[in-house]
């Protein structure tokens, strides 16, 4: 049904869809509340729609910190094609939720990565010292620094999410938008985040009254990936329950399937 490459471009997908979680927490300026989520993401193409991963969404308070963490996963049946463990990781600082440090740690197939990125701000600039290890077929380690630069406010993205929590878009006009810079481990891009209004979506059989929005990622004034949506609750909670990406063939989405009780 699918060729290895193929299926290689709808697990990336899977990936991003599954760093744009983080958008979950309340709009309050508060302290927030440790917390995980669970998500199945789906692929469909045409009479297409099978179950390809799952996710999970966690926060826990550390101190003067938050600790934020997304694991995504393969099913047993995409494992055999292709399989993906990835996880992300960020420190943020209590309760602005600007990030100290990021850490990307992806196993696709037999392709390892692990980058990392710490975060330095002066007088309004952001400075992201990022160290890059690749391999593959369980051979030698590859090492790349790089040192990235942006205008405060620079996240990362898990940080953003959660730093995006204080927008009242209630308050809002459709159209208007958000900007900020994502640093990742090789590159600085720049996230444009779209209201488009509030939405009413309904998925196995319950209705949730949503905020629609749309992600858009360019680099050096060149998108750098296809837009993505996102519909997040109206209510304090915060929580994306839909999320959906396109692919040249057919689209990726991400649905919310529970809390665990805590």
């Amino acid at each position: 049904m699918y060729t290895s490459k193929y299926f290689k471009t709808v697990l990336t997908r899977i990936s991003v869809l599954c760093a744009m979680l983080a958008f979950s927490l309340p709009s309050s300026a508060i302290d927030l509340l440790d917390e995980d989520l669970h998500y199945v993401v789906t692929y469909k193409w045409g009479l297409i729609n099978k179950d390809a991963a799952t996710a999970v969404l966690s926060l826990r308070n550390d101190g003067p910190y938050y600790q934020a963490k997304l694991a995504a996963s393969t099913l047993p049946w995409a494992d055999k094609i292709l399989m993906v463990r990835d996880t992300l990781i960020s420190t943020m600082l209590r309760p602005s939720c600007l990030p100290v440090e990021y850490q990307k740690i992806t196993h696709e197939g037999s392709r390892y990565g692990n980058d990392v990125v710490k975060f330095a701000i002066s007088d309004g600039n952001v400075t992201g010292y990022a160290t890059r290890l690749r391999s593959k077929n369980g051979g030698p380690v590859s090492k790349t620094d790089t040192v990235l630069h942006a205008k405060s406010p620079a996240l990362d993205m898990l940080s953003v999410f959660y730093y995006l929590r204080s927008m009242d878009f209630s308050t809002k006009s459709p159209g208007s938008t958000v900007n900020v810079a994502i640093l990742s481990g090789k590159n600085a891009e720049k996230l444009s985040v779209s209201y488009k209004g509030i939405e009413t979506i309904t998925f196995n059989n319950k209705t949730w009254t949503t905020y629609h929005l749309v992600f858009s990622f360019t680099m050096k004034g060149t998108v750098s990936s296809d837009a993505m949506d996102t519909w997040i609750t109206v209510d304090e909670s915060r929580i994306p329950v839909k999320l959906e990406g396109a692919l040249p063939l057919g689209k990726v989405r991400a649905y919310y399937t529970g809390a665990t009780p805590r």
